[in-house]
């Protein structure tokens, strides 16, 4: 059975392969999907991961460093949607540095001290608050 902290860590390989691919090719249709996969990450991960992860662990400044990071994106997001050219090359390199520095954090810290001590059941329960997140998105 797929988990949630599955979806997170498939969303999170996605999402590189993305910027991989965008600085490959310089395709700017990549930015577009770099940026909706990102907010649909962030709105499943604010509906779903962090009140499961707050009531399981109890980490009150694990949750406000990932919401911090999250802001960071969102604001990088919005300066993205008005850029074209060399500042939009620039502008997404710091995007996947800031997405790098949160995954780093979620991969290394939250999610296995998640996997660690949340149920089976919750874990499921995860998945599905993430699927429906995601769908609410589109």
């Amino acid at each position: 059975m797929t988990t949630g902290i599955d979806l997170i860590l498939m969303d999170h390989e996605r999402v590189n392969e993305l910027f991989a691919s965008f600085e490959e090719t310089g395709d700017a249709t990549y930015v577009g999907q770099i940026l909706d996969s990102l907010v649909a990450h962030d709105d499943a991960e604010q509906a779903a991961l962090y009140p499961l992860a707050g009531h399981v662990l109890g980490d009150v400044s694990m949750i406000a460093r990932a919401a911090a990071a999250h802001s960071l994106v969102k604001q990088q997001i919005d300066l993205i949607r008005s850029l074209e050219g060399s500042p939009l090359t620039v502008a997404v390199k710091q995007l996947q540095q800031l997405v790098s520095a949160h995954v780093k954090e979620e991969e290394t810290k939250l999610l296995p001290a998640l996997a660690e001590k949340a149920t089976a059941a919750q874990l499921e329960g995860l998945a599905a608050r993430i699927e429906q997140a995601k769908q609410r998105v589109g």
